[in-house]
């Protein structure tokens, strides 16, 4: 693991960003996406360095045109884009803007002086145990300003991965206990992390911004979500509409399954929910998926596909040309043990390959990927997924 390379990297990229004076930060829609834009927006502002918020869900050229058709010259991708850095890249060199990528996802190494990837992975650290995209975005942000006081969102941000924080998610959290925003408890199942202020467990505040970002991502809920972090409070009354309308679709989907029923392949499952989602952020399907993985009507030793029809608006930026469909893709716990094991390929590089092939695009984790695909190519989609699954294995 290199470190000192990484830090160097960061110091270079802030260099940049003071000497631009203004930049757009684009960001994911989860709790990680979420607190990586207010560690920026944060960071920005006490540089006094003007930025635009943008927040998307997924990484397609024609959502990439659109993000770097706005007029600035510098966009900072925040826990996204890291995995497709070569789509970045071409955009970048399409309409002569720079791109720094921010992110712990799967890279793609990229060769170009308009894209600058930060990703820790590129350096010796997991993106699946060590760092979040937010503790990446602390760790360079604060080469820009002063930010400790935005440690705490860093903790949050890496609720996403399990167990107890490790390698460079400890530097933001030791941040965040000496300032007095984190207390670190014991509890029967290793450690608990208490934002202070708020009174309550990094995890519970980590779900109530994913709701807000994803379940109100047609209602401007990352913004919202964005906007409490930097006060450091939540509206509870916000939070609790979102949170209650992701129940009650949770429940209509796995009232819709029950019925349905999970279409088996030979190493894949999948399920297609179509519209029962529209008006939510796609990141909805991705956490849907998730939970379900621990439902006993799954079988734990094949990869878990969900479908949702994509919505082409934008916020804010405008529409994608086409009709295309959102995937993800979860790896239930014995699966999870043979990817670990190198006994089955990463759901990354399936669903990256599988989306290519059929005109979409993918990334993501080993155990946890999406993509956009064109509307009508699952079954293709499904067919050259378990082809490369059954051909690794």
């Amino acid at each position: 693991m290199d470190w000192r390379g990484l830090e160097e990297a960061f110091k270079e990229a802030a260099e940049i960003v003071r000497e631009s004076g203004e930049a757009a930060l684009v960001f994911h829609n989860d709790a990680d996406g979420l607190c990586s834009g207010a560690i920026a927006s944060l960071a920005l502002t006490r540089a006094g360095i003007k930025h635009r918020l943008i927040s998307i869900e997924k990484v397609h050229p024609g959502i990439l045109r659109l993000i770097h058709g706005t007029g600035h010259s510098l966009y900072i991708y925040l826990d996204i884009g890291s995995g497709r850095a070569d789509l970045v890249e071409r955009v970048a060199e399409e309409s002569g803007t720079r791109a720094i990528l921010v992110d712990h996802h799967d890279p793609m190494r990229v060769e170009s002086s308009r894209v600058i990837n930060l990703n820790p992975e590129l350096y010796g650290f997991s993106g699946e145990t060590e760092v979040s995209g937010s503790t990446t975005t602390y760790l360079f942000m604060g080469k820009v300003s002063e930010i400790r006081d935005a440690a705490w969102m860093a903790v949050v941000g890496s609720a996403e991965i399990p167990g107890d924080l490790k390698g460079l998610n400890r530097k933001p959290l030791e941040d965040a206990v000496s300032v007095g925003d984190v207390e670190v408890r014991q509890g029967r199942k290793g450690e608990r992390y208490i934002v202070r202020f708020m009174d309550r467990p990094w995890n519970k505040v980590s779900s109530t911004l994913t709701a807000i970002g994803s379940i109100g991502y047609y209602d401007m809920g990352p913004y919202k979500a964005v906007q409490f972090l930097l006060e450091r409070k939540i509206d509870e009354s916000v939070a609790a509409g979102y949170e209650e309308e992701r129940k009650r679709r949770f429940r209509q989907a796995f009232a819709y399954l029950s019925r349905r029923r999970l279409s088996q392949g030979r190493v894949v499952q999948w399920f297609h929910l179509g519209r029962l989602f529209k008006g939510l952020g796609t990141k909805t399907l991705g956490t849907f998926t998730s939970m379900l993985s621990y439902r006993g009507a799954v079988s734990p030793e094949k990869y878990l596909i969900g479908f949702m029809e994509f919505e082409p608006s934008i916020p804010g930026l405008g529409r994608l040309e086409g009709s295309w469909v959102k995937v993800s893709v979860r790896t239930p716990k014995r699966l999870a043990e043979k990817v670990k094991e190198g006994l089955m390929p990463p759901a990354s590089k399936l669903t990256v390959e599988a989306s290519e092939k059929v005109g979409g695009t993918g990334d993501g984790h080993s155990f946890a990927a999406s993509a956009i695909i064109p509307s009508g190519s699952e079954e293709r989609f499904i067919e050259l997924f378990e082809e490369m699954a059954q051909g690794s294995s």
